[in-house]
C-alpha cells in the first residue's frame, strides 16, 4: 500500500469512482479501470471484485486481494450469510504479507467489546503522539500508509477504529455514538497518552473536534474533512426542497411518512437502497426515521465553543459528499481554540475531492509543517 498521487476518473458513478480510487493506493489503475467496464450496479460490484479477489490471492498478490474483498464486503448486502468472514479473510490476508503489523495491533477493550487499533513507534525518541481515526466507513488497515508516514516523520502514531468503524463494528457490533469523547479517552487511557495531536478524516472531522472538546489531552486538533454539522451531507445529497420537507416530517416526528417516502424511494436505487442500510447499520438504527433523527444528533452545535486547543481544518473545493462550507461553518463555530487554521484545496493541487484521496501526501506535508510550526511559536 502506498499514497496516491493523483485522483482518476475510473467510474462514471462518482461514488463508485471515490472508492475505486481509495482502492488505487494498492492497485493499479489500469487493472481497477478494466475491473469498472464490468459494474453497473451494487451487484455487479460485489460479483467483479469477489472475482478478483480469489485470482489474486491465488496468485499470490494477498494485499490486493485483501483490498478486493474489503471492496467486495463494503457494497456486500447485510443479509449476505459471508459478510463477516470475508471482512476477517482479508485482515489475515493483510497479516501474512505484512508479518510487521502483527507487533503494533492491540485490541482496546471498550464496553461489550474491543476497538482495534495499530500503534507505530519511529525510529528514534518520538518528536510527538499522533492519534488517528476514520469516519462513516473507513479501515485502519486502509490507512495504514497515513499512519506510516507520520510515524516516518518521528511521531508515535496510533491508528484505531472506533464504534461504527471496521472490526469495532463488524467482529464487537460496537455502533457509532455522538460522544466520540468516549472511545477517545479509552484509547489515551490504554496506550497512557497525556497529551496528543489528534486527527479525524472524513466524518473524523465532527468526531476529532467532538473527543477534543471534552478531552483536554488533544492539544492539536487536525479535522481532515471538516464537518459542523453531519445534517449538511444529506441536505447536498438531497437537495434544497426535499431536504426542507424532509427536516418538516422530523420535526413532526411523522415517522411513517419519512420510512414509507425513504423506503419507496430506495427501492428502484440499489445504491440509494445500500446507503440507507449501511446507516442504519453504523448507526444501530432499525427504521430511515430514526437513522435521521441520529444524524441530527452529529453536530458541534453544543461543543463547538468547549474546544480550546490549536485546530487545523481541511477540505477540498470539490468535495462530492459534504458542502464546501462546511469548512468555515466549523472554523466559525470555535470560537475559543487557541488558534484555527483551514486549508481549501483544489483540482490543480490534486486535493479537490473527499479526503483528498488523490493527493494524501500534500495534506500530510502540510500537517507536519504546521505542527513544527506551533512548535516553533512555543518557544519563542
Amino acid at each position: 500500500m502506498k499514497l496516491a498521487k493523483n485522483f482518476h476518473q475510473i467510474h462514471s458513478d462518482p461514488g463508485l469512482n471515490f472508492t475505486l480510487n481509495r482502492l488505487a493506493w494498492t492497485i493499479p489503475v489500469e487493472e481497477l479501470k478494466n475491473v469498472a467496464k464490468q459494474i453497473d450496479s451494487l451487484k455487479d460490484w460485489v460479483k467483479e471484485m469477489l472475482t478478483e479477489a480469489k485470482s489474486s490471492e491465488k496468485e499470490g498478490n494477498l494485499v490486493v486481494a485483501a483490498r478486493y474483498y474489503q471492496a467486495a464486503e463494503f457494497y456486500m448486502p447485510f443479509e449476505h450469510p459471508e459478510k463477516k468472514a470475508i471482512y476477517n479473510h482479508s485482515i489475515d490476508l493483510i497479516g501474512k504479507a505484512m508479518p510487521e503489523l502483527s507487533d503494533c495491533r492491540f485490541q482496546i477493550p471498550y464496553e461489550d467489546g474491543f476497538l482495534p487499533a495499530l500503534k507505530l513507534q519511529p525510529e528514534d525518541k518520538p518528536v510527538g503522539t499522533i492519534v488517528c481515526h476514520g469516519g462513516f466507513d473507513s479501515l485502519i488497515e486502509e490507512m495504514f500508509p497515513i499512519l506510516e508516514s507520520f510515524s516516518k516523520s518521528g511521531f508515535l502514531v496510533i491508528g484505531f477504529e472506533g464504534p461504527g468503524q471496521g472490526g469495532a463494528l463488524r467482529n464487537h457490533k460496537l455502533r457509532m455514538t455522538y460522544d466520540w469523547e468516549k472511545p477517545v479517552c479509552k484509547v489515551l487511557d490504554f496506550f497512557k497518552i497525556n497529551e496528543c495531536t489528534l486527527i479525524g478524516m472524513s466524518l473524523g472531522g465532527y468526531l476529532a473536534a467532538r473527543a477534543s472538546a471534552y478531552d483536554k489531552r488533544v492539544h492539536e486538533l487536525v479535522c481532515w474533512g471538516a464537518l459542523y454539522d453531519f445534517t449538511s451531507a444529506y441536505k447536498l445529497r438531497l437537495g434544497e426542497i426535499k431536504f426542507k420537507i424532509l427536516e418538516i416530517l422530523l420535526n413532526l416526528k411523522l415517522s411513517f411518512l419519512v420510512n414509507h417516502i425513504i423506503l419507496k424511494a430506495a427501492k428502484g436505487d440499489d445504491i440509494l437502497f445500500w446507503a440507507l442500510q449501511h446507516g442504519m447499520h453504523v448507526s444501530g438504527t432499525s427504521s430511515p426515521y430514526d437513522f435521521y433523527q441520529w444524524v441530527r444528533t452529529i453536530n458541534l452545535k453544543d461543543s463547538a465553543h468547549l474546544i480550546n486547543c490549536h485546530s487545523f481544518l481541511v477540505m477540498g473545493n470539490e468535495d462530492h459528499l459534504v458542502p464546501t462550507d462546511q469548512l468555515y461553518e466549523e472554523a466559525k463555530s470555535m470560537i475559543n481554540a487557541k488558534s484555527v487554521k483551514t486549508l481549501m484545496l483544489s483540482k490543480d493541487q490534486l486535493g479537490a475531492e473527499h479526503c483528498q484521496i488523490g493527493n494524501p501526501e500534500l495534506v500530510i506535508n502540510r500537517i507536519l509543517g504546521w505542527l513544527n510550526t506551533l512548535k516553533v511559536e512555543s518557544k519563542s
